[in-house]
């Protein structure tokens, strides 16, 4: 396991941190903006190839310009405000669904949803915002004061069209076609699409974004008082860190992240003993219900299977835990499918679960 493991590990799709609402509109807006992009490439080519296909090409590039400046903008004017401490007093935070107590949890009353008493290591940075607010501002004051000569504009832009197009068969007159016609109702459109589209994006995707990572940052969990000591037992007991020896040590109550870095600690010293022991202490906890807690349950029943002699009783649970705890990871979040497969490659330095590459039940749970 490695800090980039780590890394890929924070991040979520599906039930994880950000949705899989928001998952599937961040792929929307990916593919529309490689579908932008070969759609550019395609109109410059038959710019230069294909006389027939000129004026096509032209309009596509004026609408994708106008499309990528409007969007630029509505960013600006959708960037979401992070509250600062005064503007919390009396906001009401919204819990989505996923937030709720399971059934059956110990803590189905919600008294492990309630906000953490822990204080914050990092604040959010606002620069953008501020930037966001001095332009909007800025435009809107130059609109205003210039929006008598967006005509003559126009016209300028029709005018340039018609002296820098040329669509005319070989052997022909140079002319425009329609192109000074529809050229600025195109600019116009694009703009407006682009706009629109980058601003609702903004709202309802980036907004619930930033709510997920302030909501992580502020009500993470506590651990039950028995659970706290087993964590900080464990880390005592383990070579575990200075940074996460110093965090364990400096905080009054153990949160379900601290435990989760403690557990991904361990596991890059190579003690899955350990990360199992905190795995059975934590299973009924609302570690449970992070990917990333049985995904490193995953890994360290798989070193454990490094440490075991094959075909033995103890060889064959610590491989079923294993398959189980991949399992449970996957259904929290597909996208540990991919994650799982990676570290079960031999030749990579994350080869946890190796030994488990070529096992048919594997293949199945990662989906090759």
């Amino acid at each position: 396991m490695t800090a980039d493991e780590a890394s890929a590990t924070a991040s979520a799709d599906g039930s994880g941190a950000f949705g899989s609402g928001s998952r599937t509109a961040l792929d929307q807006l990916e593919t529309l903006l490689w579908l932008g992009v070969i759609l550019a490439l395609i109109a410059v080519i038959a710019a230069s190839m294909w006389g027939i296909l000129v004026s096509a090409g032209v309009a596509v590039l004026i609408f994708l310009a106008a499309f990528t400046g409007g969007a630029f903008f509505g960013f600006l004017f959708g960037v979401p405000r992070v509250l600062s401490a005064e503007d919390r007093t009396g906001a009401v935070v919204p819990v989505s669904a996923s937030d709720q107590p399971l059934e059956g949890d110990d803590d189905a009353a919600g008294t492990a949803h309630r906000p953490a008493a822990a204080t914050r290591l990092l604040s959010s940075n606002t620069n953008l915002e501020r930037i966001s607010d001095w332009l909007t501002t800025l435009i809107i004051g130059a609109t205003l004061a210039e929006l008598h000569n967006v005509n003559d504009a126009l016209l300028s832009f029709r005018a340039f069209l018609t002296t820098a197009v040329n669509v005319a068969p070989a052997g022909s007159p140079p002319s425009a076609g329609i192109l000074p016609v529809i050229g600025p109702i195109i600019l116009v459109f694009g703009a407006a699409c682009g706009f629109l589209f980058m601003y609702l994006s903004s709202r309802l995707v980036l907004i619930r974004m930033f709510h997920t990572v302030e909501y992580l940052l502020t009500r993470q969990p506590e651990l039950a008082a028995s659970e706290q000591r087993t964590v900080r037992a464990v880390a005592r007991e383990g070579e575990v860190s200075s940074f996460v020896d110093q965090q364990l040590g400096s905080k009054g109550k153990v949160t379900v992240e601290d435990a989760l870095n403690l557990m991904f600690d361990l596991l890059y010293k190579d003690d899955p003993d350990q990360v199992i022991r905190l795995g059975d202490e934590l299973g009924s906890s609302a570690a449970r219900k992070r990917p990333d807690f049985w995904f490193y349950l995953a890994a360290a029943f798989g070193q454990k299977l490094h440490r075991t002699q094959p075909e033995t009783p103890e060889w064959d649970a610590a491989r079923q835990s294993a398959l189980d705890c991949a399992r449970r990871a996957v259904a929290l979040s597909s996208s540990y499918k991919d994650r799982l497969w990676r570290i079960s490659d031999p030749e990579s330095s994350d080869n946890d679960l190796a030994l488990l590459r070529g096992d048919p039940e594997f293949i199945k749970i990662v989906g090759r």
